[in-house]
Order: structure tokens, then sequence, then C-alpha cells
């Protein structure tokens, strides 16, 4: 985790990860969540979301091996974020009663690159979520496309915030504005200046 991807799944919260799904036996499964319930299974492939899980690869056989983490909101994330419909969402996968993890890990464990595994591989398709969850009210036609967020610095009554602290501040706040649109693939604006 960077600042900018703490950030990033700080303010995912607003909309994730809180989605379940149907599963192959026809019921409401949270296989896809880790710690809280509030992120990403740790064993899901959640294509280096931000909101934890890990970009995971199928080495075949039952094998896999964790690639990536915390790069970006996945097309999942965006789909929940109103940014994307049902049919950008391509099938996505989590692995089912992980074994020989190394080094180990559970399933409400911080993303980490290098983790191998086996298991059973579970395929999801969009309209599993939308099953149990319903579909995405506002639709992405409707859904707002701009997020407005403000960044204050408290002091204590009498001082004054050092210049430094504040420049920081704002270097981070701007820094944020463009990962936020570069996670979201531009589908998404983040604007942080005050009228």
């Amino acid at each position: 985790n960077s600042t900018l991807s703490v950030m990033g799944q700080e303010v995912g919260h607003r909309w994730l990860a809180y989605l379940q799904f149907r599963d192959v036996n026809g019921k409401r499964s949270g296989e896809l969540l880790g710690r809280d319930d509030a992120h990403w299974s740790f064993f899901f492939d959640s294509d280096a979301s931000v909101m934890e899980g890990n970009d995971i690869a199928d080495l075949g056989g039952g094998s896999f091996r964790t690639t990536g983490t915390v790069q970006r909101y996945s097309l999942l994330d965006q789909y929940a974020m109103g940014l994307v419909g049902p049919t950008q969402v391509p099938k996505f996968f989590y692995v089912e009663s992980p074994r020989n993890v190394q080094p180990p890990r559970e399933r409400d464990a911080a993303p980490r690159t290098g983790v191998t595994f086996n298991g059973t591989r579970r395929d999801v398709l969009i309209d599993d979520v939308i099953a149990e969850m319903g579909s995405r009210v506002p639709a992405s036609a409707d859904a707002s496309k701009t997020f407005r967020q403000a960044y204050v610095y408290v002091v204590a009554r009498g001082r004054t915030a050092p210049a430094e602290e504040v420049a920081k501040l704002d270097r981070i706040r701007r820094e944020f504005q463009a990962f936020f649109s570069q996670a979201t693939d531009g589908r998404m604006t983040l604007d942080t200046r005050l009228r």
C-alpha cells in the first residue's frame, strides 16, 4: 500500500466491497469478501483492486499465484461505483478451499504478491451478483461521474498550520486526483477544489 492506494480504499468504501453473489449451488455467498466483510478476500482475483484481494494467476491444475496488488478499481468495482454497466464486467473468479498457502495467508489477509496456493477455481458472473444484490441503482448511464472531496488541516486554537505540512497535504490532494482518475480508467473525476 501507498498513501494514495490507502486513500483509494477509504474512498472506495462509499460503494465497496460488500457484494455477495449466488454460488454454484444457488445459495447466497460471501466468498468474495475478506476483512470485516468490507474488503475483498485474499483468494479473490480482484484484478489488484485497491479494495484488496489480489491479481491472481491461474497456473493450471488447481495451482495459483498472486501477481499484483492495490493498483486500480476493477471492472466489478466500477460496476458497483456506477461507472460501467453489467455487460462491461467480465467473468471473474475466487479460489475455493485454498490449501498449501505459502507463505501462509487467510481469507482476511492483506494483499501480497508471490503467494502460491492450491484450490478450486470458481468463476462468477455479474449476473450472479445481480441475482443476490439486485441491479445497480442508479444504473451507470444515470450515475454521477464526478466525486467531490475536501481536505482540511486541523490545528489547535491559537496555533498556525506549518507551511510545509500544508504543502504536503496539498501535494497529496493533487496526486490523489490523478491516481483516482487512473484507478477508474478515467471514468470518474475527483474534484478537490474548494469553491
